[in-house]
């Protein structure tokens, strides 16, 4: 094992990649990084019928008392839904946390449902996702004779760069349940954690022949596709290698599964919804097997095999159920595209392809806005990292959209940079020293009642004094630049009671610049903070000094109480319900 630094209580850098449909961990030595940044370790998964691989699949399973059975290949090895009705398994459960999360607003009592239906919180699902990470690394250092405390990692969970802070918390709180120390936990942005890994690694192991640069003042795109969600940003390198965000970071749900619910989404038209819902509900193991079929094929799927049929496994049950599955399919507008011959489905190259058609036009789509924007001047080439850039479909359509005006670079391993990319930003975080805000971000507050600008139903009474209420004290405004440990916009905000003793500190977001009010429809809650202020000696003219502090993955709030000199710092808390 690696000497401990002298000096430093950091032996090792641990990240957990959790993924959407694959997950997995890496970690590396502090004092091997510093003189090799390369130098990050993957544990090797096997899988049924030999499968071995550096990721397993993001799948929970627990049992009818809820406790952990498995995680990963074994999870669903193990899984019979006849013998095991009882059982909950989950998988895919980060993707359906991300549409929750667009919906409705994320708190600790979030539901996250099982393959059957059947509803679990949330937290307590990932908990048990990360614990398993957590544990398995260190039985696994141990069998390798390496002793490492606790206190000596500094762990990395990564998160999409598209997911907003509430989700980012969430995660944390969930790495915490799971045992990892608050203080030696740092949350990674997937796609800055890919762009850290391709620009330290050999050029030769970033694409077929393509030699690119990262020399200062290099610009980027990175196009990170995941199995759940596409991220994009714009990177420079600046002074000392370190990494400059140009363009905030964007994307959608276009991950590997969209794919995945085209093909499901045809199958539906053909047998109608009830039945699918039935084969789901009765034969689910069936039914995870008919998509794990598809998954290995849509990841099998080679360039210069365009002419060829691909041929699906389809379960008896499946067809049994389905009465006359060949009929269906011929009245179907599949007809002569999709055939079945015995348990097998021979699907037209076209129609497969076209499963892949809506999410590949999505991705090319915004990589075409995100490159019209001024940000996008002087990029010279996109970096194509996650586990859906190793499809040769959607390296196609962005290659046929955009070669040879840009060149296009897909690292050996792209479903890895993120992992080994986290490890790295765990070792040193400041190598991304400026990120553009995603939206902008203010304060709750009142000021001094105005007639000509603000609203009459926003007065309020303060002591004799008429005040407007709500209004929204703007720190930081969408696509401002934010430096590491650089505050935003100091301001100053007093009680309106004289005798409080504390005073909340309530942070929102808008998508909008000249946002006024705080319940303006464009305006969301986040989270509160709450300043300690006992001492009450002067009323209402107590001043708190609040900045906050983006420039890192998680916004930070720093507050002085004037009056006393006492300083507060920490999180907002963006899981609570909303007031």
């Amino acid at each position: 094992m690696s000497p401990k630094e002298k000096g430093s209580s950091t032996v090792m850098i641990a990240a957990i990649d959790f993924g959407t449909t694959y997950s997995g961990y890496a970690f590396g030595f502090k004092s091997e990084l510093d003189e090799d940044p390369t130098q990050v370790s993957c544990f090797q998964w096997h899988g049924t019928g030999g499968i071995m691989s550096l990721k397993f699949p993001t799948t929970v399973l627990l049992n009818e008392k809820e406790e952990l059975l498995a995680f990963g290949y074994e999870a669903e090895e193990m899984y019979s839904g006849e013998e095991h009705l009882d059982y909950f398994y989950f998988h895919r459960f980060k993707m359906m946390l991300y549409d929750q999360i667009r919906k409705e607003r994320l708190t600790m009592d979030t539901k996250v449902k099982d393959i059957r239906g059947r509803e679990m919180p949330a937290l307590e699902i990932f908990t048990h996702a990360v614990k398993f990470m957590k544990n398995h690394l260190f039985n696994n250092l141990e069998g390798r004779g390496i002793k490492v405390e606790d206190s000596e990692i500094i762990w990395v969970l990564t998160v999409p760069a598209i997911w907003d802070d509430p989700a980012k918390q969430f995660m944390r709180k969930a790495a915490e349940k799971a045992g990892i120390p608050k203080k030696t936990l740092r949350i990674a942005l997937e796609p800055e954690a890919a762009s850290i890994w391709c620009k330290t690694i050999p050029v030769e192991k970033l694409n077929q022949g393509t030699i690119v640069s990262f020399q200062e003042d290099t610009k980027y795109l990175v196009l990170d596709a995941g199995g759940g969600t596409v991220d994009m940003t714009i990177h420079q390198v600046i002074k000392e290698g370190k990494l400059k965000e140009l363009a905030r970071a964007s994307g959608g749900a276009w991950g590997g599964i969209s794919v995945d619910a085209e093909f499901e989404a045809a199958l539906i038209e053909i047998v109608g919804k009830d039945l699918m819902d039935t084969f789901r509900q009765h034969y689910t193991v069936d039914y995870l097997d008919l998509f794990r079929s598809f998954e290995l094929k849509k990841r099998s799927k080679k360039e210069g095999c365009e002419n060829d049929d691909v041929i699906l496994s389809v379960p008896v049950s499946f067809v049994e159920i389905c009465d006359s599955l060949e009929r269906m399919i011929a009245k179907s507008r599949f007809r002569g595209n999709i055939e079945l011959e015995m348990d097998k489905l021979i699907i037209k190259p076209s129609t497969f392809d076209s499963f892949f058609k809506p999410t590949c036009q999505k991705v090319v789509k915004h990589v075409e806005n995100l490159l019209q924007s001024s940000k996008a001047e002087g990029v010279e080439f996109m970096l194509m990292v996650g586990g859906f850039s190793e499809s040769t479909v959607l390296q196609k359509a962005v290659k046929d959209a955009f070669s040879p005006k840009y060149r296009v670079v897909i690292p050996q391993e792209a479903g890895l940079a993120v992992l080994s990319g986290a490890v790295l930003f765990g070792n040193d975080p400041s190598v991304i020293q400026c990120r553009i805000a995603q939206r902008t971000y203010g304060i709750a507050s009142t000021s001094n009642f105005n007639s000509r600008i603000h609203k009459e139903s926003k007065k309020i009474n303060v002591n004799g004094i008429d005040k407007c209420n709500d209004l929204f004290s703007r720190h930081v405004k969408i696509d401002d630049e934010l430096y590491l440990h650089v505050a935003q916009a100091e301001k100053t905000y007093t009680p309106i009671k004289a005798d409080q003793t504390s005073m909340r500190i309530s942070l929102y977001k808008s998508n909008n610049d000249d946002t006024m009010y705080v319940d303006d429809q464009e305006c969301v809650y986040l989270g509160g903070f709450d300043v300690p202020m006992t001492d009450t000696t002067g009323g209402l003219n107590r001043e708190v000094k609040v900045r906050l502090l983006f420039g890192d993955t998680e916004i930070e709030v720093k507050c002085l109480v004037v009056k006393t000199k006492a300083e507060v710092s920490g999180h907002f808390s963006f899981l609570e319900p909303e007031p």
